[in-house]
């Protein structure tokens, strides 16, 4: 460890060596000093790494010299897969040392041998078929593949599966009774990734099922030293959803579908119907709420819910005794497991924990429980036992750490008596080094940032029609080549409107897939994509096809949001700003991401044009500005317009 950072910075320039079109980046190098540090000093570290620093390379390169066994959490597919599929395979052709890794998912991506066995028999040949009457003829393929050796992954499927087939051979974590109850335990797909991922020393996972690690008291994946997260700016959202609960209807039926046929025909019909009017009744009650906070224990909710528990209790009473061997042992194990989380998050929502919150969502039918803020969680179930390294493009706000920081429990200054640290022996301080690097690209040679202050403010009536026609004029300019990123549904269909008799392709959201529309926008040069909040992140169209990047304004979050008001109570309480703690971080993450769409290498050119006048006209507006992409910036739409039309005539742009 004494050489950690040497090591790693002779290593780094190697890998850089045997990469076709590798180069030195100062910021990169200065990541892997940082990384190196703080593993070899075992403390927590926050880089954020602009687009192009290759800061995926400057966190595993130490990570693996280290020998340590490190955890490397996600947010999406796409880097997980980069990781595993290009990024350590190429370095375990160019380091001095062995480099192992496996990927692990949540049970639910795993075909569950159980199941299988219970439908098919042991041999998988459909001996027991005669125990369900779903119809399973559509499962002869997956069965097939199970038998030639496929490897259980819902992502190596040789054919996409529906969702209602793929639930019928897959368990959630909550419905799955572990390796001790289950028959099918030796042969189980999820229990070979565990035992593969306990071999390796980089272990790649989501931030969900990481959270969930944390919430379950650190007991599903295996033993590690270090975690990395990356695209650490979404750990919150999953960490606040991994430690709270769902109270639905659904859940309830999923419950009865899967207990229906393990009890005797003597009380199945009393039982189950129990369970199933309970779900009707849950489902209407909180379909005729409001978007709003709410104690659930109270009113009819309040009844339902209970309804619900009582109704699961008795069938998990009355489901048979099973012994070792038998064959219906797994499912009754699962209905078990199952049915104790339906009633132990039920009970939680009836009896609401002190610091948490609870909401409707009319739409989906769900009741949602969750901690107000995960700080506390996040450090006593990791903070104070392994060090944390977390980096993302986006962390900063203003230039600091300190929101993103405090929200994920790390401090600015050692505390004497951690409450967090409470019975762990010898535990790791709470703070961190902070670090921000600049990323690979010119970004005042590859473009532009419009702020159109001659708009008037967004919450003036007159806004959406001068925003609109900005989008057209912009977008015709730029001769297409345009995504148009709106906060709002209503913004969005307005934008659309307004292009419609452009000589360019409109592709608006919803008309696709979003795979397959993004892959249409990125196949014809000319397209503009109209889309809203969904589309701020994860897309990445390198060259002309995206030469422009509209977004309709700062993308505040909703002031009637149940959680973030629960966060600025929390905030006001303390005699904090609930706009400096909550809303701003919120908006300048959510418009950097936006605005990471454009530059996505060395090659790319265009615009971003924000048509937010508070950007120049407030002084938190200074604040956001620090945080995005550090082009040249004009609000002079002469030239904003003169800029675009030389791009799109094929000319380099003058950014003088």
């Amino acid at each position: 460890m004494e050489n950690l950072v040497a090591d790693s910075l002779d290593a780094l320039s190697d890998v850089l060596m045997a990469m076709p079109e590798g180069a030195e980046r100062e910021g990169q190098a200065q990541m892997v000093k940082a990384v190196a540090e703080a593993i070899a000093g075992e403390r927590h570290l926050v880089v954020e790494a602009g687009t192009g620093t290759g800061k995926s390379l400057a966190y595993l390169v130490p990570a693996v010299l280290s020998g340590r066994r490190v955890v490397v959490a996600t947010a999406t597919k796409s880097l997980q897969n980069q990781l595993a599929d290009s990024e350590l395979p190429f370095l375990a052709e160019n380091l001095p040392v062995p480099v192992t890794w496996s990927v692990i998912k949540g049970r639910q991506s795993y075909v569950c041998m159980a199941k299988l066995v219970e439908r098919y028999g042991p041999g998988l040949d459909g001996s027991v078929t005669q125990l369900f009457d779903d119809g399973d003829a559509d499962l002869d393929a997956l069965v097939d593949w199970v038998r030639g050796g496929g490897n259980g992954d819902q992502d190596d499927l040789p054919e996409v599966m529906p969702d209602d087939q793929w639930r019928r051979v897959s368990v959630s974590g909550m419905e799955c009774p572990g390796k001790k109850l289950c028959p099918q335990a030796s042969a189980c797909f999820a229990e070979e990734a565990l035992d593969r991922a306990r071999d390796a020393q980089i272990v790649i996972t989501n931030h969900h099922l990481y959270a969930l690690h944390l919430a379950s008291g650190r007991r599903i994946l295996p033993d590690h030293d270090l975690v990395i997260f990356d695209e650490a700016h979404k750990l919150e959202a999953a960490s606040t959803a991994a430690f709270g609960v769902d109270v639905s209807g659904g859940r309830l039926v999923s419950f009865a579908n899967n207990s229906q046929r393990l009890l005797g025909p003597e009380r199945r019909d009393e039982l189950i119907g129990a369970v199933r009017t309970s779900a009707s009744r849950l489902a209407g009650v909180i379909e005729q709420l409001e978007e709003a906070r709410l104690v659930p224990s109270q009113g009819p909710l309040g009844e339902a819910i209970l309804s619900g528990i009582r109704a699961v209790a008795a069938v998990v009473k009355a489901l048979p005794k099973v012994e070792e061997g038998d064959q219906l042992a797994g499912a009754v194990a699962r209905a078990r497991s199952q049915g104790g989380h339906v009633q132990a998050d039920f009970g939680m929502a009836l009896d609401l924990p002190a610091g948490h919150v609870a909401w409707a969502e009319p739409a989906r039918r769900v009741v949602r429980v969750a901690p107000i803020n995960v700080d506390f969680p996040i450090a006593a179930n990791l903070l104070v036992h392994l060090p944390v390294i977390l980096t993302s493009a986006t962390l900063t706000t203003g230039g600091s750490f300190t929101p993103l920081a405090r929200r994920l429990g790390l401090v600015a200054e050692p505390i004497e008596e951690d409450p967090a640290a409470l019975d762990v022996e010898a535990p790791l301080s709470r703070t961190y080094a902070g670090l921000r690097v600049e990323g690979g690209f010119d970004y005042a040679r590859q473009g532009l940032l419009y702020v159109a202050a001659g708009l008037p403010d967004p919450r003036q009536p007159e806004w959406p029609d001068a925003a609109a026609a900005e989008i057209r004029s912009l977008t015709e300019a730029a001769g297409g080549r345009a995504l148009v990123l709106t906060t709002s549904y209503r913004m969005m269909e307005r934008a659309a409107a307004v292009l419609g008799d452009v000589p360019f392709d409109v592709l608006v959201q919803g008309q696709l897939p979003k795979r397959q529309l993004i892959a249409a926008f990125s196949d014809k040069e000319t397209a503009t994509l109209v889309a809203t909040m969904g589309y701020w992140e994860g897309i990445d169209v390198p060259g002309p096809s995206l030469s422009l990047v509209i977004i309709d304004r700062i993308p505040f979050p909703r002031p009637d949001d149940p959680l973030l008001q629960a966060r600025r109570d929390v905030v006001s309480a303390r005699g904090g700003s609930p706009f400096d703690e909550v809303d701003l971080p919120h908006a300048t993450v959510m418009l950097a991401q936006g605005s990471g769409r454009l530059i996505r290498n060395e090659g790319d050119h265009g615009m971003i044009a924000i048509l937010d006048r508070r950007l120049t006209a407030m002084r938190y507006g200074q604040r956001i500005l620090r945080s995005l992409p550090r082009l040249l910036r004009t609000s002079d739409p002469q030239r904003a317009g003169r800029f675009l039309q030389e791009m799109s005539s094929g000319r380099d742009a003058m950014l003088d």
